[in-house]
């Protein structure tokens, strides 16, 4: 991987359960780290659900496999949009991983 590439920031949020003092349980997402990315790629589309039109954005980012990151993390591109992180591709030959994320819509 080359460092020059890494023009991106990644602010790495980790989901953690949390109950309220009422019994409820949510999911808040913690900063970990932030981390130094290289976007791939990144996508867009349009799906419509009930009438109603949704737009669907995806990207894809390296960083670097020191990082610890898991499915399911979000990432937030600083200055730029929050990502689910739905799946991990590992590149152990380069040193990487491939972060393939989708937009949240909130």
């Amino acid at each position: 991987m080359r460092a020059g590439t890494l023009k991106y920031k990644l602010q790495l949020l980790e989901p953690k359960r949390v109950t309220d003092r009422m019994g409820a349980e949510r999911t808040e997402y913690v900063p970990t780290r932030v981390v130094r990315a290289e976007r791939v790629r990144a996508t867009g589309s349009r799906s419509e659900e009930v009438g109603e039109h949704f737009p669907a954005h995806t990207a894809e980012f390296n960083i670097r496999d020191a990082h610890p990151v898991q499915e399911n993390w979000r990432a937030q591109q600083l200055g730029g949009d929050l990502y689910t992180i739905v799946s991990i591709i590992p590149n152990r030959d380069k040193g990487y991983n491939t972060l393939l994320c989708d937009r949240v819509n909130e």
